[in-house]
This record gives C-alpha cells, structure tokens and sequence, in this order.
C-alpha cells in the first residue's frame, strides 16, 4: 500500500468536484472558466499538487483544489525562477532555513491555481486521458490561460497531460544548483567507530554532526507523495550510522537463521523480522558496551542527505545505487560510489531500509530529536509499519516481505548513540 492511501479512500470524483467552493469564488475574477478571448494559452510544466499537501492547515471546503509549482513554460517563469533561485540559493549546499525560504518562495511566485472545473476535479484522483496529482504521480504540463486576482496566479486549463508517455521517464528542467552533487554543510568525526560483530568480523561506523535540516519534500521536487510536507528537523546530539548495511555474513555470526532469498555474505541480509533485527541489535550493545539500535526515519534522510537541505532529485545518486539488473536485488556492498559522508548503499530501487519509528503518517510541525516509539507495540506482538526508501521516496516495509523481490522487501544498516564524553568532543570540535 503506497504511503498515505487511505486519504483517498472513500473519496468520489462527485464528491471531489465540489469540494472547493472558496478557490472558485477566489476565481470569478480569474475567469471561471471564461477567460478573455484576447488572451493567449500558454503551456507550463511542473509539479501537480493538491492544496491538502502544499498548505500548513488545509481548509476541508479547499483541500482538493489543484495547482501547479512551476518550473518551465513561459519567459515569465524562466526569470521568475532564476531571481528565486539567486534571491535564495546564493551558496553550493543550503542549510534548513535556506531551503524553507526557497520552498516559500515557489508558493509565492512560481504556484498557479487551477479554475475549478473539469480538468480540475479529474486531476485529483487522475483519469484516463488526465495525470492525478494524489499519490506520486508523474510531473505535467498544462496548457490554458494565465490571470492574476488578489496577489494569486491562476490557469484556466484546456489541456493537462503526463510529461513521460508510454510511463518512459523524462526528468524536469531544474537548475544546474540543484543537480549538482551534495556537498556537506559539516564534517564527519575524524575518527571510525569500529564495532564488534563477532570474533572475526567487525562494522565501521560515522559519527555524523549533529545539525538542522529540511525533512521531507519541498512542494517543487517529483516524484512525490502528497502527504511529505517539509519540516525543520533539529538534531541536538551527533550519533554514529554504520557504513554499509548489515551484510549476510554479519547477520549468520550473530543469528540462527539467513532470510535472504538471495544467498550471499556480502550482500546485505534481506527480510528479517522486526524482532530478529532488535534481537541482533541487542546482542551488538551487549558485545560492545554501547546503545546499538536501528536509525530514525529523519536521521537516515539526513545521512542520506549529508546534512543538506538540497532538494532530494534522483538524478544525483544515480552513482550510488546499489539496485542490481534483478527485480529486488541488491549489489553486494561497496559496489557503488558511497555519498559525501562516506556512506556506502544508502540508495537503492530494489529495497527498503528498515527504521525504528513507528509510522507517523502526516508531520507537519517542526521537530527536534524526533523519535515515534514503537516498542510497546513489538512487544505485544502486534505488526506495525516501518518506512524505508527506494531512492529518497516513502515506501512501506514491515520486514515480512516473501523473497527478496516482492514489495516491502528490506534490508537494514545499524546507528549507534554517542557516548556524553563523545558529543563533548565534536561540539569542541565544532566550535
């Protein structure tokens, strides 16, 4: 089930077609589907949205009107993105407030609301000959008029169509800043962590800053799901995150079984169980005197992410994805370039990475050291939903996915907590 699904459960085009009579009153003027004759249709391209996933507190009378964050079309948007870009954008790497105001930025200048109509209502959920704008869809292009009324830019569309026919992808045209590599804001800790495994294998692990940086996607990144709405994420503490991912032959020195359907010992171990992968995290604390556990949701972006707030665009870490040519398999580690931390097989089209966090499904409210127990929950031996990442996109994974190919099939890599003398020294450090 793809995250955040049920919100459009239930929900009815019927329904949806009148569920935005404060934009259509707000429209009148823009038009009401009967623009001038005088004015000519343009066609814009950019990131479909619904008003529920680009607004702070969405109103219940709004919440499924449609609008597009542009980002090609006329000469207008061109100059309108670059003074954005320049205004908000001045260095290599943004940090968490940069990219707000760049997010903030889009929504004022560079966001066109849809004239509720026909094409409107059909782009909620999407139709046959109509891309939707719910659950990851593809970015569009839209073709209407153009009108202003009350500080707002609307379109009346005639035309709204996918931008990658027959589903062959076709990346949008974003600035050269934002394609580039990510360059980290701070350091690493100079020295590894080197953990014990076993009496022959061991695991080296990062101390990573602690920092702030902005979680989720900005309204202007696709694909996307419409429930990631960016927010502050604050981390008070440095914390050590494990190089590669739990390997096959680490998991079979410390456990009983292998789940992998896939046999390998250094390809990461596929499928484990929430409680084998607590049970192994256990036996790692005990062997070494420190808190081993897996990473939260936010702390693994911000891995992933080398502290950055830069959008999250595929085309970036397309040298390290660890993906195999299979359905579901994943390269032994190392195969690939590692990130800007030194990060190995954070990427991947062919399995999720399992969490601690309990699955929190819409966060909009800025967070500092955020954890969602779901202890209590293991314990009574109930399922829950982790999530892990494809690429730097929500997926679901419970770890009981039937082979390494099937939906919701993980692996997992391991973070361990700074000692107090350890925060201490990176803050001296820091400073």
């Amino acid at each position: 089930m793809k995250r955040g699904l049920s919100l459009a459960t239930g929900l009815s085009l019927a329904v949806l077609a009148i569920a935005i009579p404060v934009l259509a009153e707000e429209a009148k003027s823009a038009g009401e589907g009967k623009p001038a004759a005088a004015s000519p249709e343009v066609t814009l391209k950019g990131v479909l949205m619904l008003e529920e996933a680009c607004t702070p507190k969405p109103a219940k009378e709004t919440r499924h009107a449609v609008s597009l964050f542009a980002l090609e079309g006329t000469p207008e948007v061109a100059a309108t993105l670059d003074a954005v870009m320049k205004e908000n954008w001045p260095g290599d790497s943004m940090d968490a407030n940069q990219a707000r105001n760049l997010n903030d930025a889009f929504s004022a200048r560079l966001k066109y609301y849809f004239t509720p109509g026909e094409l409107a209502t059909k782009c909620v959920n999407g139709a046959k000959d109509v891309p939707g704008c719910m659950w990851g869809e593809p970015w569009v292009g839209v073709t209407g008029i153009v009108s202003e009324k009350d500080g707002k830019k609307w379109i009346t569309p005639s035309k709204v169509f996918t931008q990658y026919p027959d589903r062959k992808q076709v990346t949008p045209k974003y600035p050269d800043k934002m394609l580039a590599p990510d360059k980290p804001i701070k350091p690493t800790g100079k020295e590894a962590l080197i953990l014990k495994v076993s009496d022959t294998l061991s695991l080296k692990c990062i101390l990573l800053p602690r920092g702030s940086f902005l979680f989720l996607k900005p309204f202007y990144v696709q694909p996307r799901w419409q429930d990631e709405y960016p927010i502050m994420v604050t981390f008070t503490k440095p914390f050590w995150l494990a190089e590669i991912p739990v390997t096959q032959e680490m998991w079979d020195s410390v456990m009983p079984n292998n789940p992998s359907t896939l046999k390998d010992p250094q390809r990461p171990v596929r499928n484990a169980t929430c409680a084998e992968v607590n049970k192994f995290c256990q036996i790692l604390s005990a062997k070494n005197g420190r808190t081993v556990r897996l990473p939260g949701e936010a702390e693994w972006e911000y891995a992933a992410r080398v502290g950055t707030s830069n959008p999250q665009l595929d085309v970036k870490y397309q040298d390290q994805k660890s993906a195999g040519r299979a359905r579901g398999e994943c390269l032994p580690v190392k195969s690939k370039q590692p990130n800007a931390w030194g990060l190995y097989d954070m990427i991947s089209d062919n399995a999720f990475e399992m969490l601690r966090d309990a699955f929190v499904l819409d966060r909009r409210v800025d967070e500092v050291d955020p954890y969602f127990s779901c202890e209590k929950d293991e314990a009574a031996g109930k399922k829950h939903a982790h999530w892990g990442r494809n690429t730097v996109t929500y997926h679901e994974g419970v770890g009981d996915a039937p082979n390494d190919a099937a939906y919701g099939s993980t692996k997992f890599r391991i973070a361990v907590e700074a000692t107090p003398e350890e925060i201490a020294a990176m803050e001296k450090a820091e400073k």
